[in-house]
């Protein structure tokens, strides 16, 4: 049984009868929803505060080193275009950067560790025809 689609469903879209199916069922979901749980405040959304200059953790003196080379580099590529306010991003920019370059550095690796997961293309095609293969290499050969 094949469904005719149309263009809007061709396109990726859903189609008029499904948006008014999901309409009703998200009214009648609002209907018998108890009212006590409509009426509450939704939780207020809150983040992080930036932290202050003085605040920041302190990078490893090989870190600190990293960090002003790049600084360098981007300065003596732009300088001449950034204003100070955009040194200063910059600057604090490729520290914040630094931080998790530092946790990922200290993962201990070596090259002998195996992948935590290993790609596998169609495993059941590959154990199939390595099957079909085998039995086809075994078979005897008879009278033709």
């Amino acid at each position: 049984m094949t469904k005719n689609k149309t263009e809007s469903e061709a396109a990726g879209g859903i189609s008029r009868r499904d948006f008014a199916c999901h309409a009703a069922f998200a009214a009648a979901t609002l209907a018998v929803m108890p009212a006590s749980v409509l009426a509450q405040p939704a939780p207020a959304l809150t983040f992080p505060a930036p932290q202050a200059p003085g605040n920041e953790q302190k990078l490893s003196p090989e870190s600190q080193a990293e960090v002003d080379a790049r600084i360098q580099v981007i300065l003596k590529k732009y300088g001449d275009r950034l204003s100070d306010e955009q040194k200063k991003d910059i600057q604090r920019l490729v520290t914040e950067g630094q931080k998790p370059l530092e946790a990922l550095r200290a993962y201990k690796i070596a090259n002998s560790d195996q992948p935590a997961t290993v790609l596998k293309i169609y495993p059941d095609a590959l154990a199939s025809s390595r099957r079909s293969a085998a039995a086809g290499a075994v078979r005897p050969r008879g009278k033709e």
